[in-house]
């Protein structure tokens, strides 16, 4: 199978069409649920250019908006997570309840039946053994629907709700949000990017198993051990890498035509003062692959600007996730065409 032509990788219009077709059509992850357990807490967070907030209402209900207000478009609240009693626009001062009802028009001058039904504009919003998912589209399933029951038995064994968020990285990368996606999709790199995790996994051995939706990657150690932890790819951009005493929740969005941005959270089960510092060292390991990665997809989406490249051949043996993703851009898009007429 042939990759995406390289001009897909840099194309506004391509952008700006996966922005509708991809990103306003599935469930997107926001990190850990833990940020908006209590009433009045709130999470806000700008993802393929659309600014959304979670929050925690007063009765115990997450609800979610578009973070903009009805007035002239004002935020309501920069991203970031924090607490308040309501949502006031920073602009000129409307303020909503965090139900998204419209409390005050401050001094606007504008009747009750002006502002009848200028409530927040809401998407959906669920939790799902502890992220915290959005979605724009009100035709969206359920979330666990939406997961699929073999990805979600994949995470049984481990105790993901339990365990406490500790630390966020976040990485800028010029490259399109498909370069990154290419690369995580495949182990074949690992030999040439990655000296370190290649040097503690047998290579050779490393697979990615395609699913409805989802992959799968493993490997053995190498003093020829099963390497520990269950490491999860779903469509479109999330990642859940799974191990005894924690996870990383990665996630990675589209900001303009060949910029995205990457984010990981970590959570640990024992997150006590002598359990951190191997979390510690766990999380600088991450930190190192991810450093590595951005500037191989860095190199890669330069190249795919450039002009000489155009596109290229998929390995059978090693980019099956690569090919199956790229056939879900594709259909993704196609479907977004036929909506559109």
């Amino acid at each position: 199978m042939r990759t995406l032509p390289a001009g897909e990788y840099h194309d506004p219009a391509v952008h700006d069409t996966e922005r509708a077709a991809i990103f306003g059509r599935e469930w997107l992850c926001l990190g850990p649920a833990a940020a908006v357990a209590d009433p009045g807490s709130y999470v806000a967070e700008t993802v393929a250019g659309w600014p959304l907030v979670v929050a925690r209402d007063a009765a115990g209900e997450l609800r979610a908006f578009h973070n903009v207000c009805r007035h002239r478009a004002g935020p309501l609240v920069d991203d970031g997570s924090g607490t308040c009693r309501a949502f006031v626009c920073r602009y000129h001062g409307w303020s909503y309840e965090l139900d998204g009802l419209l409390r005050s028009a401050r001094d606007s001058g504008l009747s009750d039946a002006d502002l009848d039904g200028l409530g927040l504009l809401e998407v959906r919003v669920a939790t799902w053994r502890g992220l915290l998912c959005v979605g724009l589209d009100p035709e969206l399933p359920p979330i666990e629907a939406w997961m699929g029951a073999d990805f979600i038995a994949q995470c049984e064994a481990f105790a993901m709700e339990a365990w406490q968020p500790t630390r966020r990285l976040t990485h800028d990368l010029a490259c399109n949000w498909k370069t990154y996606s290419d690369n995580y999709l495949e182990g074949y790199h690992i030999p040439c990017v990655h000296p370190a995790l290649a040097r503690s996994i047998d290579t050779s051995t490393y697979a990615v198993e395609v699913h409805d939706g989802w992959a799968r990657h493993s490997a053995t150690a190498r003093d020829g051990t099963r390497a520990t932890g269950t490491w999860l790819y779903h469509w479109p951009n999330l990642a859940v890498n799974l191990y005894e005493h924690g996870m990383s929740i990665e996630r990675w969005y589209p900001t303009g035509p060949a910029t995205c941005t990457l984010v990981l959270d970590f959570c640990f089960a024992d997150t006590s003062e002598a359990a951190m510092e191997g979390n510690h060292l766990d999380v600088d390991a991450s930190e190192r692959i991810c450093t590595e990665d951005k500037a191989i997809c860095e190199a890669v989406q330069r190249n795919l600007a450039a002009g000489a490249y155009t596109d290229g051949l998929l390995s059978p043996r090693h980019e099956g996730g690569v090919a199956d993703f790229h056939a879900r851009v594709l259909r993704a898009r196609a479907t977004e065409a036929a909506r559109q007429g």
